[in-house]
């Protein structure tokens, strides 16, 4: 049901390559490189041979292309990335100069008159430093105390960019991450000016003995010295001198309950820009369940339940509910509370062979329309497996689960 301009590309074939090195005898030196050669192509062909005998309209030309207006560009971009860089580190500091080159070249299809082999090339400088105090705290030292500044600093010189296409890029969401990354785009086809310091604080609470962590909290934003001028098409440029302020509390309340806020605020409206508030309980990577409140300013309010429990010595339940708290329907009538992904689903596990099934129920058209579906996966122990990779699904679904760790059965 999307437009074909609007569908995702296809990354076929896509070959990454990276490595780094450090001379024998001084490993403070590190170099290094980052490389990435795909192919972007649409999905947009319907299998029909003739338009006369298609049921829908059909945005390929008999020859099974898509013409340039409806394909928006296709083509090849290879990205290469050298860098070096120093290590200075020790007890409670570091300290980490880097100078790296990104080259970017593309060869492109059906650019319907414009430039078929553009390209960028750019150097990336960054540094990074930070501190870590400690003190023992409570009766006997029982506990102990961190207070880590952080600041970085990067500079990447302005090029123009706007003859470059949209493969793969987008603006991330702000989150503590991102927020010492030097390029503030997530994908090869922008590398965002940049001239500003990064400066971020975070405090931890151990235990002594154990190491156990009880709390951590950290607050960080950024400061530009000089206005961002690169931008993705139809964004508008970003005129403010400081970044998001991010906020994240992680707290280990009781035994294995976690409780996680992330909250970042947008200077430029003064208000919540996003906010996430997740409880956790984790008894061990097969024994999780969690429920989180998800918020984004304009876009979307969700609550996210899911569980993952093992029910005997053998048998395993999973299930995830995430249900849309979001009502807009002055700009989208579509856009309404509703459940927009469901699962559940089970495992076996014998001594030879285990059995995974899941079915599955998501949101699958712009109106609101639900498809579902049933996964299933039979896995010989040490040899291999047939079917679809259920615990790879499982493992980016719920938060905490992981289905390599070994455990004991509960009964």
């Amino acid at each position: 049901t999307l437009p074909v301009d609007e569908r995702p590309y296809i990354q076929l074939p896509r070959l990454t390559a990276a490595a780094l090195w450090s001379p024998q005898g001084w490993s403070q030196l590190q170099t290094g490189f980052d490389s990435e050669l795909v192919n972007f192509t649409r999905a947009g062909c319907n299998p029909c041979t003739t338009l006369s005998g298609c049921s829908v309209p059909n945005p390929c030309n008999l020859a099974g292309t898509l013409p340039a207006s409806a394909a928006n560009l296709s083509g090849w971009r290879l990205d290469a990335m050298p860098r070096v860089g120093l290590d200075f580190s020790g007890p409670g500091y570091f300290l980490r100069p880097n100078l790296a080159w990104e080259f970017t070249q593309y060869e492109l299809r059906d650019t319907d008159g414009a430039a078929s082999a553009p390209q960028r090339s750019l150097p990336i400088v960054s540094l990074d430093t930070g501190l870590e105090f400690e003190r023992q705290s409570g009766s006997g030292g029982t506990r102990t105390v961190t207070l880590e500044p952080r600041a970085m600093y990067v500079y990447i010189p302005y090029r123009d960019q706007n003859g470059l296409p949209v493969f793969d890029t987008a603006t991330p969401d702000p989150n503590l991450i991102e927020l010492f990354r030097p390029n503030r785009f997530v994908g090869a086809d922008r590398v965002g000016d940049e001239n500003g310091l990064t400066m971020g604080l975070t405090t931890q609470v151990f235990d002594s003995a154990s190491g156990t962590r009880y709390l951590s909290a950290t607050i960080g934003q950024a400061v530009y010295f000089q206005p961002a001028r690169v931008t993705l098409p139809d964004q508008a440029l970003n005129s403010v001198d400081t970044s998001s302020l991010i906020a994240e509390i992680i707290l280990s309340a009781y035994k294995n309950w976690n409780l996680q806020l992330d909250v970042a605020s947008n200077p430029a409206v003064s208000a919540v820009q996003q906010d996430e508030l997740t409880l956790q309980y984790h008894a061990s990577n097969q024994q999780v369940a969690n429920i989180s409140y998800r918020y984004r300013s304009g876009e979307l309010a969700q609550i996210d339940g899911s569980v993952a429990w093992p029910v005997s010595s053998h048998w395993d339940a999973y299930a995830r509910a995430v249900y849309s708290l979001f009502d807009n329907p002055a700009a989208d009538p579509a856009v309404h509370p509703e459940s927009i992904e469901d699962f559940a689903g089970f495992q076996y596990r014998g001594t030879c062979w285990s059995v995974r099934m899941l079915w599955q129920r998501s949101i699958s058209t712009r109106t609101g329309a639900q498809s579902s579906g049933v996964s299933f996966q039979l896995e010989l122990t040490g040899l291999s497996s047939v079917g679809s990779q259920v615990t790879a699904f499982l493992e980016q679904s719920i938060r905490g689960y992981s289905s390599s760790a070994n455990r004991q059965p509960i009964f």
